[in-house]
């Protein structure tokens, strides 16, 4: 618990004296009540929460207080992406088997001619790696995003000659292109985007008449259930309570939808593209100590989760009152950091002979203009 106390009498505009007086206490005992020294006499509690107007819970900092000011969530942020190149170079390959792409592009999409493809939001280029080795000879690639540095990595990774691909540094919102494509793809970047439907609207106004818009994102609800490290308990694996009260309170707050996946039919629908169908990637991780790339597979997973790094008290602070402020209660928040220290410990302990499964929940929605 963490009494919220001098957040409450400052949040009203009185002194510790005024409070100290309406409680009938000497202003020494608000005092060590805001510092966490001693606690509140267990029949004060409903008069303060009365005089405050929250709910107990609120006054010992178990559920957020109403008024706090929301902080948004900035993984939709070039700040925050600049600084993740590593998590992204690691992830890409979990997502993606190459045969079925292949066969999403010469038996579903039927493409048999060269064209030329737009990445909206393309990070270091990685669905440029994927797809032009598959394209009919003669595609082009673009890919757009707001970091330099993941585009300059992509201008690195991709400077062969064997294929025609370009980077443009820009916000797709914002960018105007004299070009329109007919294949215009984003992966898992509209589930950290504010009001993805104008995102899709934009990725819409860069393709041409009868041209393909595809849209992969990751269902969270599926992520959250798919992994099993075997030696541990799978229903405790699953467990993430809170988490829907957090994405509806960043939907709310900033229109940041996590079930965006699930709704991409219905947005194309509403935009006006027709022939809409969605396919789901059939990528599942095993990772194993008897692959011969073992410790590159574990790394990145490690890497993905952001396990073994084992959080200080002062650390899981910080966690839990973000999570708080994104509307999730205190015990669950408290749960979620215990199950990640709980999850790292694990991992270090059995690196060498850990096995486990990951899947993703990859869903392809597209549609033509």
């Amino acid at each position: 618990m963490k009494l919220m106390i001098a957040e409450l009498r400052k949040n009203k505009g009185i002194s510790q004296q005024e409070l100290a007086t309406v409680m009938g206490v000497a202003h020494q005992t608000v005092s060590k009540w805001e510092t966490n020294v001693t606690f509140p006499d267990i029949t004060l509690l409903p008069q303060l929460s009365q005089y405050f107007d929250v709910s107990v819970d609120e006054l010992l900092g178990l559920k957020p207080l109403p008024f706090q000011t929301y902080i948004p969530c900035e993984s939709g942020t070039k700040d925050y992406w600049s600084g993740r190149l590593k998590y992204l170079k690691s992830t890409r390959d979990l997502l993606w088997n190459k045969d079925y792409l292949q066969f999403l592009i010469e038996k579903v999409w039927k493409i048999n001619y060269p064209i030329n493809v737009l990445d909206c939001g393309c990070g270091y280029g990685f669905l440029g790696t994927l797809l032009m080795p598959l394209l009919p000879k003669g595609s082009t690639y673009t890919g757009i995003d707001y970091c330099e540095n993941l585009i300059n990595e992509g201008r690195r990774t991709l400077k062969t000659g064997e294929y025609d691909i370009q980077f443009v540094s820009d916000d797709v919102l914002t960018y105007e292109s004299g070009i329109k494509y007919n294949f215009v793809i984003t992966q898992t970047v509209l589930r950290h985007v504010n009001h993805s439907n104008l995102f899709l609207e934009k990725m819409i106004s860069f393709t041409k008449d009868g041209g393909l818009v595809v849209c992969a994102e990751v269902n969270r609800e599926l992520e959250n259930i798919g992994l099993y490290i075997h030696g541990m308990d799978y229903d405790y694996l699953c467990q993430y309570p809170g988490f829907r009260e957090m994405w509806n309170t960043q939907l709310k707050h900033q229109e940041r939808d996590y079930s965006v996946a699930l709704k991409i039919p219905k947005i194309m629908r509403d935009f006006g593209l027709r022939n809409i169908d969605i396919r789901m990637s059939d990528k599942v991780n095993f990772i194993s100590p008897k692959h011969a790339d073992y410790a590159e597979e574990l790394a990145a997973f490690i890497e993905a989760h952001e396990f073994c790094e084992y959080k200080t008290n002062e650390e899981r602070a910080v966690v839990v009152e973000r999570f708080m402020n994104h509307g999730m209660n205190r015990k669950d928040a408290e749960h979620y950091c215990n199950k990640q220290n709980k999850i790292s410990e694990f991992i270090c302990q059995n690196q060498k002979s850990m096995a486990f499964i990951q899947f993703y929940g990859l869903f392809i929605s597209y549609g033509t203009k």
